[in-house]
């Protein structure tokens, strides 16, 4: 339900009470830093204003909301001692996100559309032969972008916790993204658990994984998924990149420089199409690489104004959990829309802002 136009609904009141009781704090702390990383972001967010204000003739955007909640995250961590929330928090959210796709698989559990009426929150009946379903989550993006979470959250609880967190980790892990059935983020997932096993001597888990994977191309339609274009999913993501390729080679110097702006345009395999048009067109938003998409809406100056924000990741590399989970985000975001789905961006925030104070 809408609060404020269309930019705050009643589940943003959660975003507004963290807002109120982080002013609270900051007023009782006394005291407000600010360093090269918040002030980037802070430029980032009146370059977004700006931005809006030239092209759509108003302050305020969706976007202008959702990065200056980031900055309020930024500031909890840079400002408030001992900043945590819910220090457990990535390892609860892996295991309830985990557990949730495996028996929602099972189990065949289906809660109902989603605000989009696109998947439904739990399991998608398949109409491909070799597929039983795919499983999908409460976020917004279907399964590839409960795939991400999944993915995320379980590379961050791997690299941060003992050895034997690896024992429940990777198998959970590894069997909740197969029933999400997203390719990309199931190589991402994998390709971090063999570094981390590889590095640690974990030879015999290494066959866990094996025998996981065995069983999963042989029942499961794993092998299939990979070797087929079902429902055109590949050729579909490849029209859509060449389709915003095209779009932003033939845009002017201006739109080059400074965007079209969000929520101006999505894609629908090799067709452009106008933002009004998403209800229309619910499953298709961005062109399935952040950074591209990126380039459109905030153009050239905008996307380095964002890259800045990360600046600290590569000035003073320390390879902590929380660093190590950004830098898998980044690798995502190259075949994901994750970057400008907010309600899982949200979570790169999250890992880069807590990797900037020390590491329990």
């Amino acid at each position: 339900m809408e609060l404020f136009g269309p930019f705050i609904h009643t589940d943003d009141v959660p975003i507004l009470l963290f807002s109120i009781i982080l002013l609270l704090t900051l007023i009782n702390e006394k005291k407000f830093k600010l360093d090269l990383t918040g002030k980037y972001l802070l430029a980032f967010i009146f370059y977004l204003v700006f931005q809006n204000l030239y092209i759509n003739n108003s302050f305020v955007s969706s976007d202008v909301y959702r990065f200056f909640f980031y900055f309020l995250l930024y500031l909890y961590f840079s400002n408030v001692e001992d900043a945590k929330i819910a220090n457990n928090l990535p390892l609860y959210l892996f295991l309830a996100l985990s557990i949730f796709s495996i028996f929602s698989y099972f189990f065949e559990i289906n809660l109902g559309k989603d605000s989009y009426q696109t998947w439904s929150i739990g399991f998608n009946p398949s109409d491909i032969e070799y597929l039983k379903g795919r499983v999908n989550g409460f976020q917004a993006g279907g399964p590839n972008s409960y795939a991400d979470l999944i993915s995320i959250t379980a590379i961050y609880n791997l690299y941060r916790y003992e050895k034997s967190y690896a024992l429940f980790i990777v198998p959970l892990s590894l069997l909740a993204v197969i029933f999400t059935y997203s390719r990309f983020s199931l190589i991402i997932l994998v390709l971090f658990i063999l570094a981390k096993l590889l590095k640690d001597r974990m030879y015999w888990l290494l066959l866990v994984v094996l025998v996981i994977f065995l069983v999963a191309s042989l029942s499961l339609g794993v092998a299939d998924r990979f070797l087929n274009d079902d429902n055109n999913g590949i050729s579909d993501r490849l029209s859509m990149l060449n389709a915003a390729f095209d779009y932003y080679s033939s845009s002017s110097l201006k739109a080059k420089l400074i965007g079209v702006g969000s929520n101006q345009v999505i894609f629908l395999s090799d067709n452009v199409l106008s933002f009004d048009d998403f209800k229309d067109n619910p499953f298709s938003f961005g062109p399935h690489n952040s950074y591209v998409f990126y380039l459109i809406n905030y153009g050239v100056i905008g996307l380095v104004l964002f890259f800045l924000i990360f600046f600290r990741l590569f000035t003073n590399i320390k390879l902590k959990a929380s660093v190590i989970t950004v830098f898998s985000i980044f690798l995502l975001s190259l075949s994901t829309d994750l970057l400008h789905n907010h309600s899982v961006s949200w979570i790169l925030y999250y890992f880069y802002f807590s990797s900037l104070t020390s590491e329990n």
